[in-house]
């Protein structure tokens, strides 16, 4: 009852829609959940997302939950995520993402990181919400120890495939963590070209990493 009242002073709208939500919603009216762009990339394991990746022998699999698209509902989601420090919705997508990374084996999980700059100015790592939601499906530890971002590069949106790739090298810090034997979960908000994770999962390598499992919450068609 008392969040019924709340809801009648401070409405609560669905991001996509804006039409009214009721108490079991949240962020999404039902409607608009049920027509989320799914890539049910979990049902393919040679999925376009893992071809990024398939020149790494430890990469196992790629996963993404959503399609990304100018103006539809992932990039609307994404900007009240990222800009609008609505950091519940990360976990709560996290938490629907999770499903569909039943039967991996996964021992840690790895959000990708932010540079110390972008971190101090949104104050919060939006990839660490969407594996907080996941590991916690999973009772996982979530590691942010392990991999570090030494550079902090221009924007990425405007760089040819290739110049992503050279704009992310040596970006990240090689890890001081031994990972023999571990099984890891690495976790982002968007792929694109892949150049930010693959650069990343190249540290885990170095680290003795058992294999490598990458999810991230959106990706292009």
């Amino acid at each position: 009852m008392l969040r019924d009242f709340i809801s009648l002073i401070f409405p609560r709208n669905c991001l996509n829609c804006e039409q009214s939500l009721i108490s079991e919603e949240h962020y999404l009216c039902t409607a608009c959940k049920i027509d989320l762009p799914l890539t049910n990339d979990y049902s393919n394991p040679s999925n376009q997302l893992y071809q990024k990746f398939a020149f790494e022998p430890k990469i196992k699999s790629a996963t993404s939950f959503l399609y990304f698209q100018r103006k539809g509902i992932t990039q609307k989601l994404l900007h009240e995520l990222k800009y609008k420090e609505k950091k519940e919705l990360g976990i709560l997508l996290g938490a629907w993402f999770a499903p569909s990374l039943q039967g991996i084996n996964i021992d840690i999980v790895i959000p990708v990181p932010l540079h110390k700059s972008k971190f101090r100015k949104r104050t919060y790592n939006q990839s660490e919400l969407i594996a907080k939601g996941i590991s916690e499906n999973f009772n996982l530890e979530i590691r942010k120890d392990v991999i570090r971002r030494e550079v902090a590069t221009q924007s990425q949106t405007k760089k040819s495939k290739a110049n992503r790739w050279i704009n992310m090298e040596n970006v990240y810090s090689k890890s001081t963590c031994d990972l023999s034997g571990h099984s890891v979960l690495v976790v982002d908000d968007v792929i694109t070209t892949g150049a930010t994770v693959g650069m990343l999962c190249q540290r885990l390598v170095e680290s003795n990493v058992k294999e490598i499992h990458i999810a991230c919450l959106a990706r292009g068609k």
